[in-house]
């Protein structure tokens, strides 16, 4: 059977975009390392994998990897490193920058960029953070010039990481000089270059919008210095636009707040703008429920939205719960048992040829780098996600037909992809009233036979994206049924699975968030602190996938705890204008209904 690798992927993106190696690999690596990454020889680290994709206009995090521990301790350490920054211990993110490599380029256009990063957010100093930051830009780009280069974009591939580096840079000519006017006009030209560049090259819906949101906030700033702040709020709105659209939450915080400033200049009554309405809430959720050292406005920063899993974990929950010794599973691909052990430890990691060997000795369909379902195609994914969207605001039509043509467009003969269509036309068919809660559970229940055993609510490896799927509508429709006691009782052993590992819960956020999202709900407790802890890891990830459940968890606890219907109206009010921002529109007609109806409170809509 074929799989799919990183490196073959790149290349396959590559040369349909009819992108050379050379222009690939710019300011990069060599174009002989991007060969041998193609050829799956050059074991890279993510940050550079990252910048090769985003490159070519895509999103990795499209995918759920499996790494070795020394990968993903260069991924803990680059997000320590930003903690350290934002919670102002200096020497602590110091000692951890001497720590960070420097063999490559993008190694070294990392340090310069969280030099940068330290010196702005640390001592203020606009100045000197704007020198680092030009350094971190020509490690990778080494024609980049700040009076030239945005005229000459277009000859370039730029990633997401070099594009912030960029606007990071406007951001601190702007700040060092607030009151130069003649930056304004220059700093302007070098965005509308920047917001071209990103809505022409970024096929990525999520990455585009990660992107358009932070020009679009930018210029929305010079626009409000000049005081023309219509335009203020029409950029802003651009940003939001994309953030809603996208379901993510980071950066939707200093959009609102310039708009809501420009509306104010502009004589607009607060009590009759919607997006007054939806700062206010986030304001007091964000002031609420989130450290009071995370971000807002970070340019740097991103939400954080990638399923991780170590190697050695799954390879030795796997062959455990196969009844397979270290010496069976070692035979024809190690000379003796000491090298698996050595793996199982998480002391060496397997390269990819040895790591696919065991995957499929186990009977596996996992590789490195997994899509949410095996194909060639970024699109296919794509489709993929569209129907996680639709199914997630209830279109359940729209969920039926991109099925179909996900089914049409995947090899059927994979396992894997097999279940992932079946799950969803299990979904569609109960949704629409053509399958009963019962007869959907005895088909989930056969799906997830491949990585758990049902009666014993045991699992082979802890819970990979698509198992997650399988196992969260298998609690539910054990509730369909009238079961919840066991649907509870899964979800909680589900969720104590994924705690066990060392992978911290933030890295395993679309996965972990929503079974805890729907085990609060269905375990109909009166303690809120489960409820809130769930609400604050939706705002460190930065994405809004369940934001309105969750705040809707916490409105349902304060009922059951005779909390007086008048002082739940804000957390009702709360519920109602996150499910109008990021088009959850059902559930918004649901609260809307409630509080005119009920509580006698007006809307705007």
């Amino acid at each position: 059977m074929e799989f799919i690798t990183i490196g073959s992927l790149i290349s396959e993106i590559r040369t349909a975009k009819n992108v050379t190696r050379k222009s690939l690999s710019y300011g990069v690596c060599s174009e002989h390392v991007l060969q041998e990454l193609e050829s799956d020889r050059y074991a890279s680290d993510g940050l550079m994998l990252d910048i090769l994709l985003q490159r070519l206009g895509q999103s990795p995090d499209k995918f759920e990897m499996v790494l070795g521990s020394k990968l993903f301790n260069m991924i803990r350490l680059r997000d320590l490193i930003e903690e350290a920054v934002y919670r102002g211990k200096r020497k602590l993110a110091e000692l951890l920058l001497q720590n960070y490599p420097s063999r490559t380029h993008v190694d070294e256009m990392y340090h310069h960029r969280m030099e940068a990063f330290l010196i702005y957010h640390m001592d203020g100093n606009c100045a000197l953070a704007a020198e680092h930051l030009h350094r971190s830009i020509i490690r990778t780009l080494p024609a980049y010039s700040y009076e030239h280069f945005y005229d000459q974009m277009e000859r370039y591939l730029l990633s997401t990481v070099e594009l912030e580096n960029l606007l990071a840079l406007e951001r601190m000519h702007l700040e060092a000089d607030p009151g130069v006017s003649s930056i304004l006009p220059v700093s302007k030209h070098h965005l509308e270059r920047c917001m071209n560049y990103i809505e022409n090259h970024f096929s990525d819906d999520e990455e585009r919008a990660k992107l358009i949101s932070k020009c679009a906030w930018l210029t929305a700033r010079i626009c409000y210095l000049e005081k023309d702040y219509m335009q203020a709020i029409v950029s802003c709105k651009k940003g939001v636009a994309q953030l809603r659209k996208n379901t993510i939450l980071y950066f939707m915080l200093p959009l609102l707040e310039l708009m809501v400033r420009s509306e104010t200049a502009l004589g607009i009554a607060p009590d009759r703008s919607k997006w007054v309405q939806y700062y206010d809430i986030l304001t007091f959720l964000w002031k609420g429920y989130t450290p009071k050292w995370y971000p807002t406005d970070a340019l740097l920063h991103n939400c954080c939205q990638r399923d991780y899993h170590l190697d050695h974990e799954l390879i030795r929950s796997e062959r455990e719960s196969k009844r397979m010794t270290q010496a069976q599973l070692a035979a024809d691909i190690y000379q003796n048992t000491e090298s698996l052990s050595r793996v199982e430890t998480g002391t060496v990691a397997p390269n990819n040829k040895t790591f696919e060997k065991i995957m499929d000795k186990l009977g596996l369909e996992k590789r490195r780098y997994n899509g949410c379902v095996i194909t060639r195609s970024f699109e296919v994914m794509e489709l993929k996600r569209s129907i996680d969207g639709f199914l997630m605001r209830r279109n359940y039509q729209q969920a039926r037909e991109a099925t179909d043509r996900l089914k049409s467009a995947l090899d059927m003969e994979i396992s894997e992809n097999q279940m992932v269509v079946s799950l969803y036309e299990i979904l569609t068919a109960k949704a629409l009233d053509e399958m009963t809660s019962a007869e959907a559970l005895e088909q989930l229940k056969k799906l997830s036979g491949r990585f758990m055993r049902f009666e014993e609510k045991t699992f082979s490896h802890i819970p990979m994206r698509n198992e997650v799927l399988v196992i969260n509508n298998i609690c539910i429709s054990l509730c369909g049924t009238g079961r919840w006691d066991e649907a509870v009782d899964l979800y909680r052993i589900a969720l104590e699975k994924i705690r066990s590992s060392k992978v911290d819960v933030k890295y395993r956020y679309r996965s972990y968030q929503l079974l805890y999202n729907n085990y609060i709900h269905e375990h109909q407790g009166k303690d809120i602190v489960e409820a809130l802890e769930e609400l604050q890891l939706e705002f460190l990830c930065g994405k809004a996938m369940t934001l309105p459940l969750c705040i809707d968890n916490i409105l349902q606890i304060l009922i059951r705890n005779d909390v007086p219907i008048k002082d739940c109206d804000e957390w009702i009010k709360a519920v109602y204008y996150i499910c109008d921002l990021f088009y959850f529109e059902k559930d918004k007609q649901i609260y809307k209904q409630f509080l005119e109806n009920s509580r006698s409170i007006e809307l705007i809509d």
